[in-house]
């Protein structure tokens, strides 16, 4: 099973879980087919219970981890 790690100096799976699972519940057609059960492993987020879910997590929080570092590059002044 693919998850998204945390690691230091980047958005953290909590984070990201949060606006993934607020841009489901404020898109109407997300809304209605897009199930947020989760399944917890140590009491902790391991994965959505759906498939389809779970893929669309994974690529959104790739997604906002490649963002985040594409603007990390870019603030940083070139020599």
């Amino acid at each position: 099973m693919l998850d998204i790690k945390d690691k230091p100096g980047v958005i953290s799976k909590a984070q990201m879980r949060k606006c993934f699972e607020d841009a489901i519940t404020n898109t109407p057609a997300l809304k209605t087919n897009t199930p947020l059960g989760a399944v917890d492993l140590n009491g902790e987020f391991s994965h959505y219970a759906n498939g389809e879910t779970d893929t669309m997590w994974l690529g959104f929080a790739l997604g906002m981890r490649c963002a985040e570092r594409i603007a990390k590059a870019q603030t940083v002044p070139a020599d």
